[in-house]
């Protein structure tokens, strides 16, 4: 069997006597599309947090490809391949669409903080950024100044500037929260069109995209897994029913 990009070992997070996280064990194939559920307060967020190093556990392990990165920093654990998103957005608004996403690249494309680097690196920073902002669908907004955009076009910009960390799995921490129908729309589009090579750990209230995205689903309840399976098995589960989904799912 191939072993999994992601696995989360009895990861457990607790502040004094308050628990989060309880035990979590989870395993994230390559290419996977995995959506996380729950009511609020089930510790979704922390979940993420932990991965991506913003928090530590408490015990437990976080292991990506067999090495553990738990006690790495946020910047650690990016260059070894995890990006993501934040509930709130995290941009430089009063830069370009494009700066900002160039800014990224040349973070991990580029010859450090170099001031002048060669025209070469230069042209391939700007192909690579643009690329990337053709995928989000942004190609055309590139020099529009990011509070100019809509806070949808912000929510795809986000998911640029992950992506220009080049991540083998990108962790999205509610992408269409606040979203108009139609830019909700628009959104599950875009994450349906992002590679298989990307896998994508995703927190998510909405059902409509949760059933649209997702090859798995594990719901948290009370920071402890209550079920993980496929979205036929999860609408099937009693149990999710009733603490989460209700009866008219």
């Amino acid at each position: 069997m191939t072993a999994p990009l992601l696995k989360l070992d009895y990861l457990r997070k607790s502040y004094g006597s308050l628990v989060v996280t309880r035990d979590v064990c989870l395993e994230i194939d390559a290419q996977e599309r995995h959506v996380i559920i729950g009511p609020n307060g089930a510790g979704k967020t922390s979940l993420l947090h932990q991965i991506g190093g913003q928090v530590q556990p408490t015990t437990g392990r976080i292991l990506l490809r067999g090495e553990q990165i738990n006690g790495l920093t946020p910047d650690q654990i990016c260059r070894r391949g995890i990006g993501r998103t934040f509930q709130k957005n995290n941009l430089f608004f009063n830069l370009s669409v494009f700066e900002n996403v160039h800014l990224a690249v040349q973070s991990v494309r580029g010859n450090g903080w170099n001031p002048l680097p060669s025209a070469r690196l230069r042209a391939a920073l700007a192909t690579r950024t643009q690329e990337i902002l053709d995928q989000v669908h942004l190609g055309t907004a590139s020099h529009r100044i990011v509070r100019t955009l809509s806070y949808g076009e912000q929510r795809q910009l986000e998911i640029g500037v992950a992506l220009a960390t080049d991540p083998a799995l990108l962790l999205l921490d509610e992408p269409t929260s606040g979203m108009s129908p139609a830019e909700t729309g628009r959104m599950i589009a875009l994450i349906a069109e992002l590679p298989r090579s990307i896998a994508i750990v995703m927190i998510e209230h909405d059902m409509q995209v949760v059933f649209s995205v997702a090859d798995r689903i594990t719901v948290l309840h009370y920071g402890e897994v209550l079920a993980t399976g496929t979205p036929e098995e999860i609408r099937a589960d009693s149990r999710v029913r009733e603490v989460y989904l209700g009866a008219h799912h």
